[in-house]
């Protein structure tokens, strides 16, 4: 026959039931970690292909306006929905370039996309690779911790996405 529990006994049951319910939320609070941080590498991923892709779309729209306004030193851009125009310096190709030495390629993403180098939580490094083929104009590569990088040629115009 069973015989009722006694007071220390449904305290003992309730702390263990307490303690299986802990176990079972901590289990589960670190696959939803391990879920978030491995979508969080693919989001960041994804947004530098964006940018990069942004990247390609003004510098074309940049050059195609350089040629019907006649070739001039700096394109003007305007916007449809507000007054407001921005200016971008372009070398005797139509391409976005810089006449900072320094930090050309960091002025030809501000010119290009006019954000702060980051993408997601990650520092995008903006640096001037030095290549005796490209004689006139300058390789700016992009990239981000992961090694996720695009090369901008203001020579040519062309960008390269490379992983």
């Amino acid at each position: 026959m069973n015989k009722p529990l006694n007071h220390s006994e449904k305290k003992q049951g309730s702390m263990v039931e307490l303690l299986v319910v802990i176990v079972v939320v901590m289990i589960m609070m670190k696959l939803l970690l391990d879920v978030f941080f491995s979508q969080q590498e693919k989001i960041t991923d994804t947004a530098f292909t964006g940018l990069a892709q942004s990247f390609m779309s003004k510098v074309n729209v940049v050059h195609g306006q350089w040629l019907m306004d006649r070739q001039p030193e700096t394109v003007v851009l305007s916007q449809l929905s507000s007054s407001e125009k921005q200016y971008i310096k372009v070398n005797k190709f139509g391409w976005i370039d810089s006449k900072n030495h320094r930090l050309a390629c960091h002025d030809i993403w501000q010119q290009t996309l006019a954000v702060p180098l980051k993408v997601v939580k990650s520092t995008v490094v903006a640096i001037e690779i030095q290549n005796k083929v490209i004689k006139n104009g300058r390789l700016c590569r992009y990239s981000i911790a992961n090694g996720q990088s695009f090369d901008y040629r203001s020579d040519t115009g062309k960008i390269k996405l490379s992983n």
